[in-house]
């Protein structure tokens, strides 16, 4: 009797186990999902001579997201996280085909916020307490001539939406934020020539 009582306790604690379980990423990971539309600019240098690219990401830590009536915190809803990390990466033509470009460090013009180079640029919008807002601006600089191309899509499935995700720590919510650009075309690149 004792050991039916046992396997009937195992067999309920194992049913109950199986219940709890999720086959969601986003449960596992702890993930939210939200958009917001316009984060990110491209801006051409003003000196004509530099030839620079800005790539500029200005994220208020309290977003207005459609559908919901109160803000967004997001510096609250993270558990404090200071960065929020996005990508984008570099083509040049050649004839008909668009080659990937690798930046170097020295091309790469940090005005706030931080980025590694390589095959596609790492960034990382760092939250500034005095406005309150995530900020990127880089400039891509030292180019040949020619014409280029420039997407957000490399660490994503998006094709015309740029993706955020904050850098949260611990058992906090990671945010992942999608946002539309005017700077890119229904394609999802951004061109410019290089003269």
């Amino acid at each position: 009797m004792r050991t039916l009582y046992i396997l009937f306790l195992v067999a309920l604690a194992t049913f109950l186990m199986a219940a709890d379980c999720s086959n969601k990423d986003s449960e596992f990971y702890n993930d939210v999902f939200v958009s917001a539309p316009n984060l990110v600019t491209i801006a051409r240098s003003v000196i004509p001579e530099e030839q620079t690219v800005f790539v500029i990401a200005s994220v208020n830590r309290f977003l207005s997201i459609t559908g919901q009536n109160n803000l967004l915190d997001i510096y609250k809803t993270t558990g404090g996280a200071v960065k929020l990390n996005f990508s984008y990466e570099l083509e040049k033509q050649n004839n008909t085909n668009w080659d990937d470009v690798t930046l170097s460090d020295n091309q790469l013009q940090i005005v706030k916020g931080e980025a590694v180079s390589g095959e596609f640029v790492d960034a990382f919008c760092v939250y500034n307490t005095a406005n309150q807002t995530y900020e990127s601006e880089v400039g891509i600089t030292s180019l040949p001539a020619g014409n280029y191309r420039l997407s957000f899509g490399f660490n994503s499935d998006a094709i015309t939406d740029i993706d955020f995700r904050s850098l949260s720590f611990n058992s906090n919510l990671f945010l992942n934020l999608k946002s539309s650009s005017v700077a890119l075309n229904n394609q999802g690149f951004y061109l410019f020539t290089i003269q």
